[in-house]
């Protein structure tokens, strides 16, 4: 054989494993060397060589190697670095951030790199997710602290208010409040020319009560003739301990006949009930007087009221002096009575 038929047979077979390597559809051994052993085996092992890259570069590790050798070695000791990273991308996937790659060189520093920084935001994010979790508890806390408070306040506002409004032993409205509330009354009737009565009344001998059974009973029967008063009138009526044993009613929309009605009921009720004291039972007797003439209309308020509340009084008075336990209407051509 000469030189170039040698030459040209190199040159063939070079061609070959080129070819082999490079083209996407490898050519197949050429017939004239198909007796060569070690030929067939080099152009399987290059096709399995490529095989093996050609999935391992799609993601597919489940390719076998079939050759053996260094190459083979070197393969088979990279598809299991690669699953193996693959086995602890999932781990770390799961929550494990202990994972780290130790082969690979610049893509496992990267790797690694990467996951503590992943595993260091993820301990920020829980960290400000506790800090976050343990203001909102706080705030909650806090607000429900506040929502106490205002209810607190609330109640002491209007512990307050009704302390400056009533009488603390009877309930009933206090003298103050109850001519407040008579100004407007009386503005509104005149206003609206509409009917409005008042009612003052006094305990009868309330002096001899208290020397007699106490004033720890006398109080008592403050508060019985406040309780019968209230059960005995309308909502709509504005009832009041005037001073002392002396009580008042504003009843609005109510003439005066009918004012003095009501009052001969609550006269009667209270003359019927009797306060059982620790020693003693305690019977009273009340004296009213009733009125609803408003007076003068270009009076000043405040002076309407007193008017008012004075016609009234002097009705009561009447009622004393005619023996006590009477009703008296005020007349306005009697402002003479006694």
């Amino acid at each position: 054989m000469t030189f170039k038929e040698e030459h040209d047979i190199v040159d063939e077979l070079s061609k070959h494993l080129l070819d082999t390597m490079m083209l996407g559809n490898p050519p197949q051994v050429p017939a004239r060397f198909g007796s060569v052993d070690s030929l067939q085996t080099l152009h399987a092992n290059l096709i399995s060589l490529r095989d093996f890259l050609y999935a391992a570069s799609t993601g597919d590790l489940s390719r076998q190697v079939a050759f053996k050798g260094y190459i083979g070695g070197a393969l088979k000791t990279l598809q299991a670095n690669l699953k193996h990273m693959t086995w602890q991308t999932k781990m770390i996937a799961s929550g494990d951030f202990t994972q780290r790659i130790e082969f690979m060189g610049e893509f496992s520093q990267s790797f690694n790199a990467m996951v503590t920084q992943l595993d260091q935001t993820l301990k920020e994010l829980v960290r400000k997710e506790t800090e976050l979790s343990q203001a909102n508890e706080e705030l909650h806390k806090e607000i429900i602290t506040r929502k106490h408070t205002e209810a607190a306040l609330r109640e002491s506002e209007e512990a307050l208010r009704l302390l400056a409004i009533t009488d603390s032993l009877t309930g009933l409205y206090n003298r103050r409040h109850f001519n407040k509330l008579a100004e407007d009354e009386i503005s509104r009737a005149l206003r609206y020319s509409r009917p409005l009565s008042v009612m003052m009344f006094d305990i009868d001998f309330f002096k001899n009560v208290n020397d007699s059974f106490g004033h720890a009973s006398g109080d008592m029967v403050l508060m019985m003739v406040a309780k019968t008063t209230k059960e005995m009138i309308r909502t709509s009526d504005i009832a009041a301990r005037y001073g002392g044993e002396e009580f008042i009613v504003l009843l609005p929309e109510t003439p005066v006949a009918k004012a003095a009605t009501i009052a001969e009921k609550l006269r009667r009720r209270i003359e019927e009930t009797t306060v059982q004291t620790e020693k003693y039972p305690i019977m009273i007797t009340v004296s009213f007087g009733v009125s609803d003439y408003l007076g003068k209309t270009n009076s000043k308020p405040h002076e309407r009221v007193l008017e008012f509340i004075d016609n009234a009084d002097r009705a009561m008075y009447a009622s004393k002096n005619a023996g006590r336990n009477k009703v008296t209407v005020y007349e306005p051509e009697e402002e003479s009575v006694p």
